[in-house]
Parts: structure tokens; C-alpha cells; sequence
């Protein structure tokens, strides 16, 4: 068995234990009534992209302090990014390139490539992946806190975030009030 082989079992098994007929697709996992889903903006009076180093710095202020209170602060997690399958390399600079864990099909019939990498969350460290996700110049792309199954899925715009309880969902709404949208279904 290679080391992808034995990373691809893991992170299926792990997967599974967490988010069972589940796929790894922010925008399908935040539709699933039963999971505890919360989002939030990235930048101030909802605008979607950042225009300056100011900005940015925003976005990945804000993308450390939800990260850090969903999944944890060096916490062991599984980074997933999922490419459109006809879009694989060489056309995406997939930041996990090489370890193609699962491929699966979405509600739309279309076929994605999950690829993981085990990673730990470090604050300071994925500047350049964030930013690429905030500017829209990557596919989705997740944390999943191994111990947990919480997720971090950030997105051009805003930050998606599943939990385990509603509780957890009023807690992060309570600590991160300003940075959630008016909408009335919270996108």
C-alpha cells in the first residue's frame, strides 16, 4: 500500500464517520438541515473581493479567528480540495496535488476529484491558499477537524462554517455578530 493508498482510506473512513452520504461541497453540506451551519462575510457591508493589502488583511484576519474557534488552534485536519473532474491538472494548482482521495458526483450529475491532505491548522500559515479561495482563483476547497468532523469551508465572499449543535451555531453567531450577512436565511 502506498502513503496516497493509506491517506485516501483515512479520510474516507474519517469522512464517513462524520458526514456519512455526505459529499465534501460547502454549498451541498450548508443545505443539509441537519448540520449546524453558520455563515459569514468576509469583508465589511458584504463586499465579495478584496481591492487592497487592507482588505486582505481583513479577510484572512476573519478566516483565522472562524477557523480557530471551529476547528481549533493547531488542530490536526484534513484539508480538502475538490476539482471539477474534467478541470484536474494541469489546469488547477491544486495545493494537494497528488493525492486524490475519492471521486464522487453531485446533485447536478457532475463528477468531481476530492484531494486531501492531512495538515495541521496553523494561524498565519495558508495566507496564500486563502486569498486565492477569497479571490475566487481556486475550487472549493475545506478544513475538517479530524477529531470533531467541524468544518471550516471558506468561499469568494464569506466563510461557511459546520458544526456539531445549534448551540455551537448561536455561540459563533454571538462572538462573530458584525460579520454576518442581513439576509434572512444568513447568506
Amino acid at each position: 500500500m502506498n502513503l496516497v493508498t493509506s491517506t485516501s482510506q483515512d479520510f474516507e473512513r474519517e469522512w464517513s464517520s462524520f458526514h456519512a452520504n455526505r459529499k465534501p461541497l460547502g454549498w451541498m453540506l450548508r443545505s443539509d438541515m441537519s448540520l449546524g451551519w453558520v455563515r459569514f462575510h468576509s469583508l465589511p457591508n458584504s463586499k465579495r473581493y478584496a481591492e487592497n493589502e487592507t482588505e486582505e488583511g481583513i479577510i484572512l484576519s476573519r478566516a483565522y479567528s472562524l477557523a480557530n474557534a471551529t476547528l481549533g488552534m493547531n488542530a490536526s485536519c484534513w484539508q480538502i480540495e475538490c476539482r471539477k473532474e474534467e478541470l484536474n491538472p494541469p489546469y488547477w494548482d491544486l495545493a494537494v496535488s497528488g493525492t486524490a482521495a475519492t471521486t464522487f458526483v453531485d446533485d447536478d450529475e457532475t463528477q468531481w476529484c476530492a484531494h486531501v491532505l492531512e495538515t495541521i491548522w496553523r494561524q498565519g500559515t495558508l495566507d496564500s491558499i486563502l486569498l486565492a479561495i477569497a479571490d475566487d482563483g481556486t475550487g472549493p476547497t475545506m478544513w475538517m477537524d479530524r477529531k470533531t468532523g467541524r468544518i471550516f469551508a471558506p468561499y469568494d465572499g464569506g466563510f461557511d462554517l459546520l458544526v456539531s449543535s445549534p448551540e455551537e451555531v448561536n455561540q459563533l453567531r454571538m462572538s462573530f455578530g458584525d460579520w454576518l450577512s442581513d439576509h434572512p436565511e444568513g447568506l
